[in-house]
C-alpha cells in the first residue's frame, strides 16, 4: 500500500490523504451527475500525493546507503486510478456525443418551429384562428430542447422578433392578448424576484450560473405590454447588475491574488537558489539544507496558482532549482560512498591476507605479522553499515584460527602462558570491541537525519548496542588486569 508518508505530509499539507482514499473519492465522484471539477481536483491531488511520496521513498533509500540508480518506486493504485480515468472519459465522451445529437435535434426541430412561425405571422388570417396555432408553436418551442450555444442566439433572436411582430403588428383580439400579456408579466416578476433573491446566496458562481439560467428563461417568455417593458427590464437588469458586478469583483480580486501568488512563488524560488552549494560539506549540513528546501516546498503547496501565463514558467524555475539541489546532494553522496567502497576493498585485501596466515607454523613471525594488519584494520575509515560486522567477523576468525592453533601448540608451556593466552583474548575483544563502537558510531553519522532518537528506531537500537558493547569493555579492563597481576605474581615466584 503506497501510503503518504506521515513525517513529510504534515509539513506539505493539513490533511493526510492515501492514494487509495483519493480512489474512493474518485469512484463516488464518478456517481455523480456533473463530476468535472471534482475530477480534475482529484487528479491533481493523486498525482501531487503521489511526487511526495516518491521524493519521500528517494530520500529514505539514498540516505540509507543505497545506489540511487537502484531506486525504483512502484506505485499500483496508479493503474486503478488511471482505469477510473478511462472510464470517466469514455462516459464523458459519450454524454458530449449524446448532448451534441440533441443539441442538434433540438436545432433542426427550433429551425422548423420557426419556418411555421414566421408563415403564420407574416401571412395572418383571422387572429382567433391562428392564436391557437402560435400558442401551440410557442410550447412546442420551450419543449425542443436546449440548443449548442454558437447557434441560440441567432435562432432566439429570430424568435422574439416573429412574436414581437405577432403581438405589435397583427389585429389580435384584446382578450386575448391580455390574457397572455398578464401571464407572460408574472413570469417575468418570478424572474425577477428570482434574480433579486441571488444576492443572498453565498457561492458567487451558483449565483452566477442561476442567473444565466434565469436569462435563458427570460428569453423564452414572450413580450409584456409596451408601456410596461422598459420597467420590467429595468428591474431585471438591476437585479442582473448586483450579480454581475460581484462577480467581475470577484474575478478582478482574483486575479490580483494570482500576482501576489507570483511574487511569494518567485521568492520561494529564489531562496533555493540562494542556496551555495559549493559550501556544504558533511551530511549533517545536507540534513539541514535538505530540512530547509521541502520546508520551502510545503510553503510553496500552500500558495494558490500564479497568473495563467506566468504559472507553468515560476513553476517550472522552481523545479529546476530543487532538482539541481537534489542533483548536487545525489553527486556528494555518491562520492561518500566511493569512500566506503574504497575502505570495503582495503578491508578485504587485510582479510585475504589474515587467511592466508591463518595455517602457519611460525608462530613468532606470523604473530608479528598478524598484529601489524590489526593495526592497519584500525587506521582504516568506515564501510557501510550492513558489511561491518561480516568483515569483522571473517577478520578476527582468521586471527583466533591462528592464535587458537598457536596455543594448542604450545599447551605444555608454563601456566604463566595459559594466563597470557586468555589476556591476549581478552585484549583482542576489548580491541575487537572499541573497533566495532567506533564503526558503530560513525555509521550513525551517515543515519542522521536530523530526527530524535524516539523518531529514528534505527539509530536508536544502534545507540543501545553501543552502550552494552562500553558496559563489556569495563567487563574486559577488570578481567585483563586481574590476569596481569597474577602473571607479575607468577613471574615474581
Amino acid at each position: 500500500m503506497c501510503l503518504v508518508f506521515v513525517s513529510l505530509m504534515e509539513e506539505a499539507q493539513e490533511k493526510i490523504v492515501s492514494l487509495e482514499e483519493i480512489i474512493l473519492q474518485t469512484e463516488n465522484s464518478l456517481k455523480e451527475e456533473d463530476p468535472r471539477a471534482e475530477v480534475t481536483r482529484l487528479k491533481s491531488l493523486f498525482y501531487k500525493t503521489k511526487e511526495v511520496l516518491m521524493a519521500e521513498s528517494k530520500k529514505q533509500w539514498i540516505e540509507a546507503g543505497n545506489d540511487e540508480e537502484s531506486w525504483n518506486f512502484e506505485c499500483p493504485e496508479e493503474v486503478r486510478f488511471k482505469e477510473l480515468l478511462e472510464e470517466y472519459k469514455q462516459t464523458r465522451a459519450m454524454q458530449l456525443k449524446t448532448a451534441a445529437e440533441a443539441e442538434e435535434k433540438a436545432f433542426e426541430k427550433k429551425k422548423s418551429i420557426l419556418d411555421k412561425l414566421s408563415e403564420l405571422v407574416e401571412n395572418p388570417e383571422d387572429v382567433d384562428k391562428i392564436f391557437p396555432q402560435v400558442r401551440e408553436l410557442q410550447q412546442s418551442w420551450k419543449e425542443a430542447g436546449e440548443v449548442s450555444k454558437n447557434k441560440y442566439n441567432e435562432l432566439v433572436k429570430k424568435y422574439q422578433i416573429l412574436m414581437e411582430k405577432f403581438y405589435d403588428y397583427v389585429k389580435i383580439s384584446n382578450e386575448l392578448r391580455d390574457y397572455d400579456f398578464k401571464k407572460n408579466i408574472e413570469a417575468k416578476v418570478a424572474l425577477c424576484e428570482a434574480a433579486e433573491k441571488l444576492a443572498e446566496e453565498k457561492q458567487l458562481n451558483v449565483a452566477f450560473q442561476k442567473l444565466q439560467n434565469l436569462h435563458s428563461e427570460w428569453r423564452e417568455l414572450g413580450p409584456v405590454p409596451r408601456e410596461m417593458r422598459e420597467e420590467i427590464w429595468n428591474r431585471f437588469k438591476n437585479a442582473s447588475d448586483v450579480i454581475n458586478k460581484k462577480h467581475a469583483a470577484y474575478y478582478q480580486s482574483k486575479k490580483e491574488e494570482e500576482v501576489e501568488n507570483l511574487k511569494k512563488k518567485t521568492a520561494l524560488c529564489e531562496a533555493i537558489e540562494a542556496i551555495d552549494l559549493t559550501k556544504i560539506s558533511s551530511y549533517k549540513e545536507w540534513d539541514k539544507v535538505t530540512e530547509k528546501v521541502f520546508e520551502i516546498q510545503a510553503e510553496w503547496k500552500k500558495i494558490g496558482f500564479a497568473p495563467k501565463k506566468n504559472n507553468t514558467k515560476i513553476y517550472e524555475r522552481f523545479r529546476a532549482a530543487c532538482d539541481a539541489l537534489f542533483e548536487a546532494k545525489s553527486e556528494y553522496y555518491k562520492s561518500a560512498k566511493d569512500k566506503l567502497a574504497e575502505n570495503v576493498k582495503a578491508k578485504k585485501e587485510l582479510i585475504e591476507k589474515a587467511e592466508a596466515l591463518k595455517d602457519s607454523k611460525k608462530w613468532k613471525e606470523t604473530t608479528e605479522k598478524l598484529i601489524n594488519l590489526q593495526k592497519q584494520w584500525k587506521k582504516i575509515g568506515a564501510v557501510p553499515n550492513k558489511m561491518s560486522d561480516q568483515l569483522w567477523k571473517r577478520f578476527v576468525s582468521a586471527c583466533d584460527a591462528f592464535f587458537e592453533a598457536k596455543a594448542k601448540a604450545q599447551e605444555g608451556e608454563k601456566s604463566i602462558n595459559v594466563i597470557r593466552k586468555e589476556r591476549d583474548k581478552l585484549i583482542r575483544a576489548y580491541e575487537a570491541n572499541r573497533a566495532t563502537i567506533a564503526t558503530r558510531e560513525n555509521n550513525i553519522g551517515f543515519l542522521n537525519t536530523g530526527k530524535s532518537k524516539e523518531e529514528n528506531p534505527l539509530v536508536a537500537e544502534m545507540l543501545k548496542n553501543i552502550e552494552k558493547l562500553k558496559e563489556d569493555q569495563v567487563e574486559l579492563v577488570k578481567k585483563i588486569k586481574a590476569l596481569e597481576e597474577k602473571i607479575r605474581n607468577a613471574e615474581e615466584n
